[in-house]
């Protein structure tokens, strides 16, 4: 009886172990797409284009200068009893630089996101009134 629980208990392990890397989330269990680099080792002989390794770009050595980041900032006003609300929200979203337009019923207020790198308050205004 002790022989035959520990031959299910090293079956288990066994089962557990190679199943593993199959686990749902590990896509990298498998060593078949692994592209292995072929380094030419050049002795006296001239340079050829064929002789260079790829520079593979990672996350770490890609710092992107130019990259675009936008100041996102809010801006709050009240609509009147008369406007439509949707109207006044359909506006601001079609401005360029809005990202965002909601409508609070209780208070009757507009909240806009919008990039200040785009568009400004007072286009905001000017656009909407």
């Amino acid at each position: 009886m002790k022989t035959m629980n520990k031959v299910i208990a090293a079956m288990m392990m066994m089962a557990i172990t190679t199943a593993m890397p199959a686990m749902a989330g590990n896509k990298n269990h498998t060593n078949n797409d692994k592209k292995d680099k072929v380094v030419a080792v050049n002795i006296g002989k001239k340079v050829s284009h064929f002789d260079k390794v790829d520079k593979k770009t990672t996350h770490f050595n890609t710092h992107k200068k130019n990259t675009y980041r936008p100041d996102v900032k809010t801006y709050t006003f009240k609509v009147s009893r008369h406007d439509s609300y949707k109207k006044v929200v359909a506006k601001a979203e079609r401005i360029d630089g809005v990202m965002d337009a909601k409508w609070n019923a209780r208070t009757r207020e507009v909240t806009i996101r919008y990039d200040a790198n785009k568009t400004s308050v007072k286009y905001i205004k000017h656009s909407v009134a």
